[in-house]
């Protein structure tokens, strides 16, 4: 009896090489999408700025600016408890910098409390002493800006697009890899 012969075989080995490259090959292709879209996430898009042109700097420096705000903040209205807030909102950005939904989460519930800061300090503390604070928020704003336009939110919906059929569904419930938050973006 030759091989070709034999249908069984030769369907089982067709099973065999269609689940193979399906699952096998891939698996990897799926890995190694999910690891680019958490590069741009850490490293940013464009290889022609630093380094700190990326989501994870983004992030960083909206945290940075939450922090001087919240001790201008302190310093004019002594509200120690919005500014425990903001303070541990940005220190929980900056705490875990492996969570990309941890510290997009603090980030989350950082702006409205800055938001809130801005507006009881504009309305209770004259222009001069307001002009720091000002400042800082204008940085962060324009942070805010900017992670709102980053890359990283078109690539995170490309991907979870990727996993969300046949046969990406399966291949990345097998390997663990689960849908990548895009934030709202």
């Amino acid at each position: 009896m030759r091989f070709s012969e034999n249908r069984t075989i030769a369907i089982i080995v067709l099973v065999a090489c269609v689940l193979g490259s399906v699952f096998g090959l891939g698996g990897m292709g799926l890995a190694r999408e999910r690891g680019k879209v958490l590069t741009v996430f850490d490293a940013g898009t464009d290889p022609s700025l630093p380094s700190r042109h990326s989501m994870d700097a983004y992030l960083d420096s909206a945290s940075e600016r939450a922090l001087v705000m919240a001790g201008e903040y302190e310093i004019y209205l002594g509200e120690s408890q919005l500014t425990q807030d903001v303070t541990s909102e940005a220190g929980a950005i900056a705490d875990d910098p492996s969570g990309v939904d941890a510290r997009y989460a603090a980030y989350a519930r950082l702006t409205p409390h800055v938001e809130q800061m801005y507006n009881k300090l504009y309305g209770d503390v004259d222009s001069s002493q307001f002009r720091n604070f000002k400042l800082a928020y204008d940085d962060f704003k324009g942070f805010t800006d900017l992670i709102e336009r980053d890359d990283y939110h078109k690539l995170a919906k490309g991907y979870n697009g990727m996993i969300s059929g046949f046969p990406g569904s399966i291949v990345a419930g097998i390997m663990g890899q689960g849908a990548l938050n895009t934030f709202g973006g």
